[in-house]
């Protein structure tokens, strides 16, 4: 079956100045129920490249196709009714004074029947396990929580696409892998295509494929696999590596016979498989 685009960047560029360029002749496709990362060092574009995406910013030249589509003003509401954003702090997009009520602000926007409302409500809050937290206040909630009810503020609009702008960054290690986990229930079991902007080299061994920039210019794209065993490449661009691949090499250089290997559970089996 042939993939569907789900999003195709054409020469795309954008500078906050006239004299600056961001984002520079930027060309790539996404596929419907694809989970991609976006990585590169501060000032590489990834950010602004989500913004762009979003509609949040105008690119200066190129085309962005959503679902077929160009993007541009005249179908403005093809693009905010198919993408959501979850940004870094989630703060930053809370807007009710409950969860429920920040989660009900975009439906009444849409000018949803307040009769649907509330299903619309129960069921994302299901999808990402907040029923609990539904009459809290927001003062109340821990940074995960917040983070939480974002995501459930963006699935009740629907969307096929949800990107997720540095999410992890400010929670707590429990929080940061519940929202892993839950990236990968998005795609795999509610068919969302996902699309994260992120520095956790964990987190882009989940991915299907990577998006490497640096400077505005789209650098490198491939699989996990693909991007992590070129280890000359990751250290140009001064890019980390995965946990499981550091501890691999130490014990590789212990004449332990260890494979490189991008994923811990595989690499617990190996050791294990040393005794």
């Amino acid at each position: 079956m042939e993939k569907v685009k789900a999003v195709e960047f054409n020469n795309v560029s954008f500078g906050y100045h006239e004299k600056v360029t961001n984002l520079d002749k930027v060309s790539f496709d996404i596929y419907e129920n694809e989970y991609i990362c976006v990585i590169g060092q501060n000032g590489s574009g990834k950010s602004t490249l989500s913004k762009v995406l979003t509609g949040l910013l105008q690119p200066r030249n190129g085309t962005i196709k959503l679902l077929g589509q160009v993007v541009n003003k005249l179908n403005i509401k093809h693009l905010r009714d198919n993408i959501g954003i979850v940004f870094q702090n989630p703060d930053n997009q809370f807007i009710g004074l409950t969860a429920e009520d920040d989660i009900a602000f975009g439906l009444e926007n849409r000018k949803v029947d307040p009769k649907k409302m509330r299903d619309i409500i129960w069921t994302v809050a299901c999808m990402v396990n907040i029923e609990d937290l539904l009459t809290m206040e927001a003062v109340k909630l821990s940074g995960g929580q917040k983070q939480r009810v974002a995501i459930a503020s963006v699935l009740a609009i629907n969307p096929k696409i949800i990107i997720f702008d540095e999410s992890t960054s400010m929670l707590d290690p429990k929080a940061k892998k519940e929202l892993k986990n839950l990236m990968l229930v998005l795609k795999n079991r509610f068919n969302k295509t996902v699309i994260s902007i992120t520095h956790d080299m964990e987190e882009v061994t989940n991915a299907d494929r990577v998006i490497i920039m640096n400077k505005g210019k789209l650098l490198k794209t491939g699989t996990p696999k693909e991007i992590f065993e070129d280890r000359n490449f990751l250290q140009e661009v001064a890019l980390d590596v995965p946990f499981s691949l550091q501890l691999a090499k130490s014990l590789m250089e212990l004449k332990l016979n260890i494979q490189p290997n991008l994923y811990v559970n595989d690499l617990v089996e190996q050791i294990w498989k040393l005794k």
